[in-house]
């Protein structure tokens, strides 16, 4: 059963699998990954994987009428509402007690005129609304109530953007969800971004793999890998190996469809005096060295310090910031652009 056959009325964009709440008693879970694949991933992972980065409830209603909409979270976070790519004026705030939010089309975008707005309204038709969820907490769908249905074929992308990585990708230090590489990168180039950020616990493993590989619905990829090893204490042999075969089973599932992979991007490791510099360059080499020998021609490899400069990270070293995330997304952009024009 797909994960929006309860809810016909709208879309669940990136959710691919709804599970009991254990906050609340009602409730279904969004969630990125199904439980299949979750209990072959670290224990890490299995959490990562229940915090929406990237999850949107779509939908399209009347321009006079009014949706909705019965939300709960684990803990306190908050919903952005888009109109296509239109940014609401307000978040909504979702905590633990299940609430309802109302939402309708602003009356400038009801009156918008298409061709004035053409540029901008290219992916996305701006009455499709994309409520996009902060990675901060589970978010538990309850109810859906008013006169809409899920986006059409044109209203929304014909291309999707999967992403793989770290706390990065998921957007950890993005001052909203929005404003991550993987968002940006997306809206640059005119695709729907699915997000597989793990934060802390991108461990390049087989269910990984196995999982992104066996997807039909994303047209390029981007693996980010990975400081959370070089973190954890894994060997640059050992991530050699499972770098090898994520990427190859990943780039062999299609030959038409191009990845792109992303050494580390500058970290502490590289800029701070007790830092190990040269470990970091030894998983830059080991990635490179596994693109290098894949049997496939739709792999590629970027340097992640070409992409983003040391002052674009955080205080930590490590995560980059508003400023770091637009750096990657305008180098990743044009090699993801390029590698679908290839």
């Amino acid at each position: 059963m797909s994960p929006g056959d309860d809810y016909p009325s709208v879309a669940l964009h990136d959710v691919a699998e709804l599970a009991d709440s254990d906050w609340t008693d009602s409730g279904d879970e969004l969630r990125r990954v199904p439980s299949d694949v979750a209990e072959d991933l670290n224990v890490a992972a299995r959490e990562r994987i229940r915090h929406p980065a990237g999850c949107e409830i779509r939908f399209v209603a009347r321009d006079s009428g009014t949706v909705r909409l019965t939300l709960s979270a684990a803990a306190e976070t908050l919903a952005r509402p888009f109109w296509g790519t239109f940014q609401g004026d307000e978040p909504l705030e979702i905590g633990p007690q299940p609430a309802e939010f109302e939402l309708s089309v602003p009356e400038p975008i009801a009156d918008l005129d298409r061709e004035v707005a053409a540029d901008a309204t290219e992916a996305f038709d701006p009455r499709v609304c994309r409520l996009r969820f902060e990675p901060w907490a589970p978010v538990a769908l309850h109810d859906v109530a008013g006169e809409c249905r899920p986006p059409a074929d044109g209203e929304v992308p014909d291309r999707r953007y999967l992403a793989y990585g770290t706390s990065i990708t998921e957007g950890a230090a993005a001052s909203a969800i929005h404003l991550n590489y993987v968002s940006r990168v997306a809206r640059e180039v005119g695709l729907d971004p699915v997000n597989l950020g793990m934060s802390g616990s991108a461990y390049c493993e087989p269910a990984v793999a196995d999982y992104v590989a066996g997807r039909e619905d994303w047209d390029v990829a981007t693996l980010s890998l990975s400081v959370n090893m070089a973190n954890r204490g894994f060997t640059v042999e050992q991530f050699r190996e499972r770098a090898e075969h994520l990427v190859e089973t990943v780039a062999a599932s299609d030959p038409d469809r191009p990845v792109v992979c992303v050494t580390l991007f500058p970290y502490h490791a590289d800029l701070r005096r007790s830092g190990d510099r040269e470990r970091a360059q030894a998983y830059r080499e080991a990635l490179e060295s596994v693109v290098e020998g894949c049997d496939s021609d739709n792999v590629s490899v970027v340097d992640g310090r070409e992409l983003s400069s040391a002052d674009g990270l955080t205080t930590d070293l490590l995560h980059p910031g508003d400023a770091g995330m637009e750096s990657i997304a305008d180098g990743l952009a044009t090699r993801v652009d390029d590698a679908l024009d290839g």
